[in-house]
């Protein structure tokens, strides 16, 4: 199934706006900014300005979705040092959240471009509806406390009152509490997005007088003859005399209640209870009260303000009532009948007026046929039910929680009823009284009520999506994926990230749309986020798990056969599978878009094969950047894996193994040719751990190389060459004997690899002279005297370095005298030097024909020859006798590697 993240969550959701820590962000700073911080960095440690952008945590403030990845993977960081899921998530959340306003900001000043507009608002959406998703984890299982989100229930008394029995009433059940969970979440979103709209100025405005119906008054007092209106304006005359308001009054009222709903949506009773006191409707706010200053079971942030409700008062109250559920009834039945009243308003009258005030003490009722008709959205209709339904479910168990018999209850409700009762416009006492009675004869809620209400917390879910059918398409794969996360389906949630990702594949390079990029990486960002979250949250999933984890190399060739096969059929493996997959998809992904800093710290939770895998690869990439581009890699990298050894990482050494299978894919991936073999020699010099590899890996290549006779050879040893160049004790060792003999007394383990070595690089320096020589043959402009000296000063360097290469006193005393392979025996070789004009035009029959020419004149040929036996004496280790002889017959422009004919002759 393909997962699209063009479509919005909600029809008009917005972004959590989390306060950050700024604790934690200078804490960030200053581990990230300290030198010091590393505790063995590799052999060299100092930063590198590169072409991946910069100092390695140096980067510019990044744009975009590139920002976004940016800052995720900081809080992935902030994570990894204090194991605290909940700030990641947070951390997440504001993320999305401010990348959203700012779109939407940007969307304010292009007005006027309409499809500039859109497209920004589309997305914001995407980015609201992203923030949603980690506010719903937070939600329903970072935040670990009990008593979140019921609370406690207020202040502790000497014996609980009925908000301390629902309190532990929801901590104590684990469907309720998930119920309640995802209640906090949506009341939540509704509440800020109360808060977006009054930022904007978009929201309702009340005054002093916006709840006194001031145009009805009016036109009460010119005495207008309409028999539709109110004769009366206490709060009940529109229900008791079956008329209307006047319609601004209407409107008013309408508008007034819309928002009292929303705030009720939102989970701040409190605060319109406020909003009708400031608008002179205090007997409105006396109604909403009713159940508790914060409702009668409040949620999240409600119940943490539940800490300062007067509980001594509120126990005195119920303990007078004679019943501690006694008033919730009484109140929730009142609130019943005002909802029926207003509904039945609302069906008789062309207006407004009725629709919302029936809702919001539907709301407090629990009454979801009346909540229905106002709701807009998924979000809407799932809080409707959900709330309903634990209102049901919460009075239900307070019911059952009384110990006295209905006789009891009955008297303690007939206390609270002479109120209602004693209205001068009221049914009669005693059919009050029955009423009343009969609703409560078996407890609060009448059957009425929760023969609407789903049957479990799972019909709930149903319920709500079935209602919200006529909703737009739009949203609907984010509202699935969420509803996954509340239902803890994660298999089938991560799998379609998965198969997302695997048809883009199955489609090769097909051209995309800027768009559809975003879209892409996008997908790819919250699915690999979200393997992570859901691997460090305390979920529970089917197996033997507690809960979902990354299974390490170790616990996966556990659970393997000999043919391959898992042998642990657990459910949860699939998850597992998914993580990595989701893990490298998103490590490939920052791969292609050069974000190369970021790897490391999403590698550190991948299955120990997965990751090896995937960095060979990305080494194998990097091979023929720039140098301080790779070390920059390299040094990322070991950071990470030394300061976060997750799971089956092997600290110190994990990198190690990682460029050694780097190595041994090089070595049989020869058809890429002998060059990428050498140049992939750089990944072993930057740190001291993998010298001896390096050495012994080189060694192997310049062996190898040395049999070629082509350009790629030289090219390939100038690779090789320049990686272990990397390496400060390689660099100096290479260039010095000294040095070498130095390093080698050092580092015993690395002493004879070292040594050849130093006879390959001299070896191929003198490789290099030859071949200027040649060129010098060739060149056609040797008449001039100085280009001929300059000919025979070359040839001189070349002989000279050749016979030191062989007979080197030095080599044989740094190779030791208990290695006998080395020893020099006595023997006497002979060079010969060969003297060839260049073979021009006019001279190349006679030299195919073999025709001889006395090309350099004999003193010069007799200084040459006694130049080039002083140098051999002085060189050669003593026993050995080099014979210089000079030939003067014509042959093909090349010079005899006197090195090779000495070293094959001992």
């Amino acid at each position: 199934m393909h997962t699209s993240y063009t479509n919005n969550l909600f029809q008009s959701p917005l972004s959590p706006q989390l306060s950050p820590d700024p604790d934690q962000s200078a804490d960030f700073d200053a581990r990230y900014t300290n030198p010091a911080y590393s505790s063995r960095p590799p052999s060299s440690s100092s930063e590198y300005q590169t072409s991946l952008g910069g100092p390695l945590r140096a980067r510019l403030p990044a744009t975009g979705q590139d920002r976004d990845e940016q800052e995720f993977a900081k809080a992935l960081e902030l994570f990894m040092e204090d194991n605290n899921i909940q700030n990641a998530l947070e951390a997440f959340a504001q993320s999305c959240s401010r990348h959203s306003r700012d779109l939407r900001a940007e969307g304010l000043e292009n007005q006027y471009r309409a499809a500039r507009l859109m497209h920004l608002q589309a997305e914001a959406s995407v980015l609201e509806a992203e923030a949603a998703t980690w506010t719903l984890l937070l939600h329903m299982y970072a935040r670990t406390n009990k008593t979140y989100p019921g609370g406690r229930g207020g202040q502790q008394t000497s014996v609980p009152t009925v908000h301390h029995t629902v309190a532990s009433i929801i901590s104590d059940d684990a469907k309720l509490l998930q119920c309640a969970r995802m209640i906090t979440w949506l009341e939540e979103l509704a509440s800020q997005s109360l808060d977006y709209t009054t930022e904007q100025g978009q929201g309702p405005r009340f005054h002093q007088t916006s709840g006194v119906w001031s145009d009805t008054q009016a036109a009460l007092q010119d005495r207008g003859n309409d028999p539709g209106l109110v004769t009366e304006l206490d709060p009940d005359a529109t229900t008791r005399q079956k008329a209307a308001l006047k319609r601004d009054s209407s409107r008013d009222e309408d508008a007034l209640n819309g928002y009292l709903f929303e705030l009720v949506k939102a989970g701040r009773i409190s605060q319109a209870a406020r909003t009708c006191t400031d608008c002179g409707q205090s007997w409105r706010a006396a109604s909403l009260l009713g159940g508790g200053p914060n409702g009668p079971t409040p949620l999240g942030p409600a119940a943490q303000q539940q800490r300062g409700v007067k509980a001594l008062e509120q126990l005195a109250a119920e303990i007078e009532a004679g019943s501690n559920t006694a008033m919730r009834i009484i109140w929730k039945w009142a609130c019943y009948q005002v909802a029926e009243a207003a509904a039945e308003s609302h069906q008789q009258s062309s207006e407004m007026a009725g629709k919302h005030e029936a809702a919001l003490y539907a709301t407090l009722a629990g009454h979801l046929a009346k909540i229905l008709p106002v709701c807009q959205t998924r979000a809407d209709f799932l809080w409707a039910h959900s709330r309903c339904w634990l209102e049901a479910q919460v009075d239900k168990q307070l019911a059952a929680s009384q110990d006295q018999d209905d006789s009891d209850l009955h008297a303690a409700v007939s206390v609270g009823l002479d109120a209602v009762a004693s209205n001068r416009h009221a049914q009669p006492e005693e059919e009050v009284h029955s009423i009343v009675l009969d609703d409560v004869t078996a407890f609060w809620p009448p059957s009425r009520l929760t023969d609407a209400l789903p049957d479990s917390f799972e019909a709930v879910l149903q319920a709500a999506h079935k209602a919200a059918e006529h909703q737009p398409d739009s949203g609907m794969e984010h509202w699935q994926m969420q509803q996954d996360i509340i239902q803890q389906d994660f298999a089938p949630l991560l799998a379609r990230f998965v198969e997302a990702e695997d048809d883009q594949a199955a489609q090769g390079n097909a051209p995309q749309s800027a768009t559809g990029d975003k879209q892409r990486a996008a997908r790819l960002r919250v699915g690999a986020h979200l393997a992570l979250a859901l691997c460090y949250l305390p979920v529970e999933v089917p197996g033997p798990q507690d809960k979902l984890h990354i299974r390490s190399q170790e616990e996966v060739d556990e659970d393997t056969d000999l043919d391959g096969q898992d042998l642990n059929k657990s459910d949860d493996l699939p998850l597992q599978d998914s993580v990595n997959q989701l893990l490298q998809q998103y490590v490939m992904h920052l791969i292609q878009t050069e974000q190369h800093e970021l790897v490391p710290i999403y590698a550190c939770h991948m299955r120990q094969n997965v990751r090896r895998t995937t960095y060979a690869s990305y080494f194998h990439s990097l091979t023929q950047r720039d140098m301080a581009d790779c070390r920059a890699v390299y040094q990322s990298a070991w950071e990470s894996f030394t300061r976060w050894p997750r799971g089956d990482i092997n600290g110190e050494t994990e990198l190690d193994d990682i460029v050694e299978q780097v190595m041994g894919e090089s070595f049989w991936a020869m058809g890429k040719g002998p060059n990428q073999w050498a140049a992939t020699l750089r990944w072993l010099a930057f740190s001291d751990s993998t010298l001896p590899l390096a050495a012994k890996e080189a060694n192997r290549a310049l062996r190898l190389l040395s049999l070629g006779g082509d350009p790629a050879v030289m090219a390939g040893c100038s690779h090789a060459f320049q990686a272990l160049k990397q390496s400060s004790d390689l660099h100096t060792a290479l260039e010095d004997e000294g040095q070498l003999t130095t390093l080698v007394a050092s580092r015993p383990d690395i002493r004879r690899d070292c040594i050849e070595l130093f006879v390959w690089y001299q070896f191929y320096q003198l490789a290099g002279l030859y071949t200027a020589f040649c060129d010098m043959c060739d060149d056609s402009s040797l008449d001039d005297d100085s280009a001929l000296q300059e000919l025979y000063s070359l040839g001189q360097q070349y002989i000279n370095g050749a016979l030191t290469l062989c007979g080197n006193n030095a080599l044989a005393s740094i190779w030791g005298e208990q290695d006998t392979a080395f020893q020099q025996e006595s023997s006497s070789h002979e060079v010969k030097i060969w003297a060839a004009p260049a073979v021009t035009a006019d001279s190349q029959a006679e030299a195919q024909q073999g025709d001889s020419y006395n090309t350099v004149a004999d003193q010069q040929m007799a200084d040459f020859v006694t130049s080039v036996q002083a140098s051999a004496a002085s060189c050669c280790v003593p026993g050995i006798d080099v014979q210089v002889s000079c030939c003067r017959r014509i042959t093909s422009a090349a010079l005899t590697a006197a090195s090779l004919s000495a070293y094959q002759g001992t």
